[in-house]
C-alpha cells in the first residue's frame, strides 16, 4: 500500500490558475480514464503551461488555448481553429501521427525536461466536449450540426481517432520521463446497437395493407412496396429481423443493445407500437437471450426534459426494468442540453455522438469517456460511448458504393482495433430489407465475422 501511495505522489501535474475545471477534466480523461494512471494536481498562479513531473524529470505541454477563465468568452468563433497541421512526430525511432489543432508540431528535449509544442490538452478538450458545435452556423432541417461543417471533416481527420493518437504520444513522453506506473490494459470490442424505430412493418392486418399501399403509390419507393407485398403474402415481416442481430452478437460473443421508442409526437416519430403484444414479446425475447434493452427518446425529446422523462418511465414500465442506456432519435443533440437530460435522469451512458451525414469519430476517440458541461463547467456522471458507424449514413447521406463503404468501414475498424477501443455501430432492423440500405448488408455480415 505504501509503495502505491508513493507512486501516486510521484506523478504530479502542475496547471495554470486559469480554466481549472476544464483543464482538470481533460487530464482526468487523458490520464485516469484513458491511461488508468494515478496523479495529483497542483494549481499554480505563476505557471503558464502544463507540467507533468515524475521525480526530477518533467514533461511540459505548451498551453496555447486556455488563456481566459470565462467560458462565454473562451468558446467564441475567433478562438475556434480553422486549419490544422499534421505530420508524424519521430520519437525514439518511431513515427506517431499527430494533428496539431492548437500549437505546433514540434518537441524538444534536455536532460531535465521534454517540451511538447502541440497543445494536446486543448485539442482533447475541443474534441471531447464538442464546444465547436455551440457556435452559430448552419444546421440541417433537424437542427443538427453537420459533420461536413466540422473542423475534423474540413481538415481530413474525421475518420481518424486523433484523441487516441494524443494518448499514445502522451504515453511515450511519459515513458521518456521515467513513469513507473503501468498503463490500463484494454481489449478491442465490437458493440452492436440497434435503434428499434419501427419494430414491425405489419403489426396487424389493416396497418400492413395501408403501409404497402403507401409504398406502391410512391415513385421513389415503388419497388420497396413490391418487395414488402411479397413479404406480406408469405406471412413474414420485412422489419422482423431482430433474430439476425441476436445471432450475430452471440457469434461475436457480445451483448447487443436494442433501443426502443416510447413516444410519438410528430411526423418524424414512427407510429407507436410499444404496447403491441408482438413488441412486448420481442422485448422479453431479447432479455431472455441475455441482451440489453435501452431507450431511444423521440424526435422532440432532445431538449425537452418532460418528454424525455415521461417516455423513459413508460418504457421502463412496459419493459419491466430500469433503462439506463440509449441514443437520441435522428441523432438530435444540443450541447450541453441533451447530455444534461440524460444526466438528470441518471442514465449510465449515451451513444448519440456520431454525425448523421458522415461516418467517423465525432469526438475523436474510440474509448468511452465522461462528458463535460462547458457552460456549468463541470464533469457529468454520464458516459458517452461514441458511435462510429450508422448504416443510414452510408446509404442516405453519403450514398457511396458498396466497395467504397467496405474500404472505409474496414479502415475505421482497423484503427479502433489498433487502439484497443470500442467499435460501436448502429444497424436498424428496418434496413435489412430496404433497398437503399440493404446493399450494405454484406458489411454487417463482415462485422459479425470479424476476427479479433
Amino acid at each position: 500500500m505504501e509503495k502505491e501511495k508513493n507512486k501516486i505522489r510521484s506523478l504530479k501535474i502542475i496547471i495554470p490558475n486559469i480554466a481549472v475545471p476544464e483543464v482538470e477534466y481533460t487530464f482526468h480523461c487523458l490520464m485516469k480514464v484513458f491511461l488508468g494512471l494515478e496523479y495529483e494536481v497542483e494549481v499554480s498562479s505563476t505557471a503558464k503551461d502544463f507540467s507533468i513531473i515524475i521525480g526530477s524529470k518533467k514533461l511540459v505541454i505548451r498551453n496555447h488555448f486556455f488563456k481566459n477563465d470565462n467560458p462565454r468568452v473562451l468558446y467564441q468563433k475567433q478562438n475556434s481553429p480553422t486549419e490544422v497541421a499534421f505530420d508524424d512526430l519521430m520519437i525514439e525511432g518511431t513515427k506517431y501521427p499527430l494533428y496539431a489543432i492548437f500549437g505546433k508540431l514540434a518537441w524538444t528535449e534536455t536532460e531535465e525536461e521534454v517540451i511538447l509544442e502541440a497543445d494536446i490538452v486543448a485539442a482533447t478538450f475541443f474534441m471531447l466536449t464538442r464546444w465547436e458545435e455551440t457556435l452559430e452556423g448552419e444546421r440541417d432541417m433537424h437542427n443538427r450540426f453537420l459533420g461536413k461543417n466540422s473542423l475534423a471533416y474540413k481538415n481530413g481527420f474525421l475518420e481518424k481517432p486523433i484523441v487516441n493518437q494524443y494518448v499514445e504520444v502522451l504515453w511515450v513522453f511519459l515513458e521518456k520521463i521515467k513513469i513507473t506506473q503501468a498503463r490500463k490494459k484494454r481489449n478491442f470490442e465490437i458493440v452492436p446497437t440497434h435503434d428499434v424505430d419501427i419494430p414491425f412493418l405489419f403489426p396487424n392486418f389493416i396497418y400492413g395493407l395501408r403501409t404497402i399501399a403507401r409504398y406502391l403509390i410512391s415513385p421513389t419507393y415503388f419497388w420497396d412496396g413490391i418487395n414488402y407485398l411479397k413479404f406480406y403474402l408469405s406471412g413474414k415481416d420485412p422489419y422482423g429481423t431482430h433474430e439476425v442481430f441476436l445471432d450475430g452478437a452471440e457469434k461475436l460473443g457480445v451483448k447487443a443493445h436494442f433501443f426502443f421508442m416510447a413516444g410519438c409526437h410528430n411526423r418524424f416519430d414512427p407510429r407507436d407500437q410499444l404496447e403491441h403484444p408482438k413488441v412486448k414479446f420481442l422485448i422479453k425475447r431479447i432479455k431472455k437471450r441475455g441482451h440489453q434493452i435501452g431507450f431511444h427518446p423521440s424526435y422532440k425529446s432532445y431538449d425537452d426534459a418532460t418528454i424525455f422523462s415521461q417516455e423513459k418511465k413508460r418504457l421502463e414500465k412496459i419493459a419491466n426494468q430500469k433503462v439506463e442506456t440509449g441514443r437520441q432519435h435522428y441523432l438530435r443533440f444540443e450541447n450541453p442540453t441533451t447530455w444534461n437530460l440524460w444526466e438528470n435522469e441518471k442514465m449510465k451512458w449515451d451513444s448519440t455522438m456520431s454525425y448523421a451525414d458522415e461516418i467517423g469519430f465525432r469526438n475523436g476517440v474510440c474509448y468511452p469517456f465522461p462528458v463535460f458541461d462547458i457552460f456549468a463547467r463541470k464533469k457529468l456522471n454520464l458516459i458517452e460511448r461514441p458511435l462510429i458507424l450508422m448504416e443510414g449514413t452510408l446509404g442516405l447521406y453519403m450514398d457511396i458504393s458498396l466497395k467504397e463503404a467496405k474500404n472505409r468501414v474496414g479502415e475505421l475498424m482497423s484503427q479502433v482495433k489498433k487502439y484497443e477501443g470500442e467499435f460501436v455501430f448502429l444497424w436498424h432492423n428496418s434496413s435489412l430489407n430496404f433497398r437503399q440500405y440493404s446493399k450494405y448488408n454484406s458489411i454487417l455480415t463482415a462485422i459479425y465475422n470479424y476476427k479479433k
